[in-house]
């Protein structure tokens, strides 16, 4: 059977059926997903650039996640430092009412008091603990939070050690240089250390052996009163470094929030298809 011989018009004609038809294909894909780029064989450009918006758009969603969970961390630490802050404010007034005591008695319920309040300093930074972090509990632990794909894009807040009995460590609440040890230890209140006196040189065991009235009990007592001073001093200025950087965070995963729908959009812009174009 010979061949099918076609006229140039008709030929034309085929070839415009077979275009219009690849056309509404074309379109009908496009209608179907949204989309005017589905794969490197629509547009090489425009599809390996949007795939690379849409992977950045996703790390920094993921890391907003982090950073959300940092701020976490951190609000649990803040939250301890203001109980801390008010158990401080207590133990000083505690301190000042023992000062004034006339009784054995008196001064017996003073003593106890400051243990109590010293038993729940402990647990309340013991108990500033989230997913596992405590800021509050330890120098060697270290809170770092990436913001992005760069190494210098982070945060990093090293802990404190609040309960440390060093002297003259920096971190630890209640350290004075003149003190043998911190006046907070892991049980408690260090009496000894807490009434300890440059000028006596000794520590006690509690107010009863103390007598104001006399220049080295007056001694004992104010410094008591000033290391308590210089521990709120220092918890309120924890407190303004963990709010900063509480700040510093929720600034961040605001940025990559809006930073990653950014990226998404411009994604969309390169591969999205124009729907009213496509239906008409």
């Amino acid at each position: 059977m010979s061949g099918i011989t076609l006229t140039s018009s008709e030929s034309s004609t085929i070839l415009s059926l077979q275009q219009t038809t690849t056309l509404f294909n074309t379109t009908s894909n496009d209608l179907n997903t949204g989309k005017k780029v589905n794969s490197a064989a629509d547009n090489a450009l425009s599809y390996f650039q949007s795939v690379s918006l849409y992977n950045r758009a996703s790390d920094f969603t993921n890391r907003k996640a982090q950073i959300d969970q940092s701020v976490q961390s951190l609000t649990a630490a803040l939250n301890a430092t203001s109980t801390i802050g008010t158990l401080l404010t207590q133990l000083q007034g505690v301190i000042t009412g023992a000062e004034s005591a006339t009784t054995n008695s008196a001064k017996a319920t003073a003593t106890n008091q400051v243990k109590t309040l010293g038993t729940q300093l402990i647990q309340v930074v013991k108990d500033a603990s989230y997913q596992g972090i405590n800021l509050l509990e330890s120098t060697a632990i270290t809170l770092r939070t990436q913001f992005s794909e760069r190494t210098a894009s982070a945060l990093t807040v090293s802990g404190y050690d609040l309960i440390a009995t060093a002297t003259g460590n920096s971190n630890s609440l209640f350290t004075g240089t003149s003190q043998a040890g911190g006046i907070l230890s892991s049980t408690g209140i260090n009496f000894k250390a807490l009434l300890a006196s440059s000028s006596t040189g000794t520590g006690v065991s509690g107010f009863t052996q103390v007598n104001a009235s006399t220049a080295s009990g007056e001694a004992i007592f104010n410094n008591a009163l000033n290391v308590i001073a210089a521990a709120i001093s220092q918890n309120n200025a924890l407190s303004s470094a963990l709010g900063t950087n509480v700040a510093i965070l929720k600034a961040r995963s605001t940025f990559s929030s809006s930073y990653s729908s950014t990226l998404s959009g411009g994604g969309d812009k390169l591969t999205l298809a124009d729907l009213n174009l496509e239906s008409a």
